[in-house]
């Protein structure tokens, strides 16, 4: 993960559409290495957000629109980054996203 700045709602978006996972590094996430993990979902129009591990079995992911995703990320933005690989390539992801 690095971190990243972004000039607007409209810039994160872009991101999220072009399939890169983003994620927002706070105390209150003890999985993901202390982040909470977004990315979008062409297929479903929807973003999607975990908070909880990848071994964990009650993971919950919660489901936004993009618009609501850009809002949220926006307002975190100071804490924001980007993963080193999409989601097409990430195996880990990948297998969170079909679960």
């Amino acid at each position: 993960m690095r971190q990243i700045n972004v000039a607007d709602k409209t810039h994160i978006k872009q991101l999220l559409y072009s399939g890169l996972v983003l994620g927002v590094k706070d105390d209150r996430y003890s999985s993901f290495g202390g982040f909470q993990l977004w990315w979008y979902d062409k297929n479903r129009d929807l973003c999607s957000s975990c908070a909880s591990g990848w071994a964990d079995p009650r993971r919950r992911i919660e489901q936004f629109s993009l618009d609501d995703a850009a809002k949220t990320l926006w307002q975190n933005r100071d804490w924001l980054f980007v993963r080193n690989r999409d989601i097409v390539h990430d195996p880990k992801l990948k297998a969170i996203v079909h679960a």
